[in-house]
């Protein structure tokens, strides 16, 4: 799978625990739009860059995240899809994604969504409690959390995934329960649930310099994952990266194909690609990057990746997911040094089973992801 990221960098607010890029002024929306079907036109030949990597470089995944993208109103997100479509694609995408605010969800919006396309939905609900969405700054409530997810089914989605975080301030382990009682209850088909990071440039990061920040101890949000973890298997949900869960069958090919490794390309301010050997990174201001698209300037930085650093992004992606690291695949991109390297480091770690092997191939075990950053940095190269 290879795929092409929009980014919609517009939100309503900021949220308390966000360090991405966006922006609250609508009177960017046009002009960004504008830009980024400019790019698209000067980007078009971007995937032949990734043949050598990839020679199969054909995009099947489209997936529209942000900032808000629901805050776009329908016939600039469609106008912005079918010219990703047209340029990059033979064929339609197998999976289209688009990401949603619970209270941007209407019939009217969902009907729009599916006569362009789109086949998966993505809701930010975070959390089934009022207060935690407070804390969160988040605009929705606790029910338009549930409701959003029920018109998304009437409207015929028959792929739903939906974001939780646990770790929240003042979170234990029976409120998480109750969270993720009610996301099953809903029956979508993946969760996404993440721990909560706090990030220094945010208003919780602020709140923690200032200690008026009360989150669980770590053995507490150690026990959250754990009840993640055991609740997602009883109802039937495969634990297939770290931070994400589906039934068979609803994996994101958008996601899995970041996480081995294939090339994408990301439309639209700070929006990210990779070829295989380069990564470029679009300008994280609104008003530079149209000014830059507009003026033909360069729009993006460009990162020319090392061998060491493309064996730093494969033991880090992979190891993080069910498939982990395959020796085969590291043998026929990476010399000797890098292989003698990760066979010294992980020794210790497959030994007290944080590493196991399975013929070819290493992976953490689900018990030890909570820690599996703990462990992959002993075989990063440095």
């Amino acid at each position: 799978m290879i795929g092409i990221y929009l980014h919609i960098p517009f939100c309503k607010s900021k949220c308390s625990y966000c360090d991405f890029y966006s922006t609250a002024s609508q009177m960017l929306v046009q002009p960004t739009v504008l830009s980024m079907l400019r790019e698209i036109e000067r980007r078009k030949n971007y995937f032949a860059s990734a043949k050598s990597f990839s020679p199969a470089a054909q995009p099947t995944t489209l997936y529209v995240g942000g900032g808000t993208p629901s805050l776009l109103p329908p016939d600039m997100l469609n106008e912005l899809a079918q010219k990703a479509i047209a340029t990059f694609c033979a064929t339609p995408p197998v999976e289209f994604t688009v990401e949603l605010n619970p209270d941007d969800v209407t019939p009217g919006y969902l009907q729009c969504l599916r006569d362009m396309g789109v086949n998966r939905v993505s809701i930010g609900v975070q959390s089934f409690f009022d207060d935690d969405l407070q804390r969160l700054h988040r605009r929705h409530s606790a029910r338009q959390a549930a409701r959003s997810v029920q018109l998304a089914q009437q409207a015929g989605f028959g792929n739903i995934s939906i974001d939780l975080m646990y770790g929240l301030p003042y979170m234990d382990v029976e409120r998480w329960r109750s969270n993720l009682e009610a996301a099953f209850s809903l029956g979508v088909q993946h969760l996404s649930a993440y721990v909560l990071t706090v990030e220094s440039r945010t208003p919780f990061g602020a709140l923690r310099r200032k200690n008026k920040l009360t989150l669980p101890p770590e053995e507490e949000v150690a026990a959250q994952h754990d009840l993640l973890c055991e609740m997602s298997a009883k109802n039937g949900f495969a634990h297939y990266e770290i931070s994400n869960f589906a039934l068979d069958g609803f994996f994101s090919a958008h996601n899995t194909a970041y996480w081995q490794q294939q090339p994408y390309i990301g439309i639209g301010p700070a929006a990210h690609s990779y070829n295989g050997r380069q990564r470029q990174s679009n300008v994280a201001s609104c008003a530079q990057y149209a000014k830059n698209v507009e003026e033909e300037k360069d729009f993006f930085e460009v990162e020319n990746l090392s061998t060491e650093d493309c064996y730093n992004e494969y033991v880090f992606t992979g190891l993080r997911t069910i498939w982990g690291i395959n020796l085969c695949r590291l043998q026929q991109l990476f010399d000797k040094k890098l292989i003698n390297y990760l066979l010294a480091n992980a020794r210790k770690h497959i030994d007290c089973k944080n590493i196991v092997v399975d013929g070819d191939r290493l992976a953490i075990p689900e018990d030890r992801w909570f820690v599996a950053d703990s462990i992959i940095v002993d075989l990063i190269w440095t």
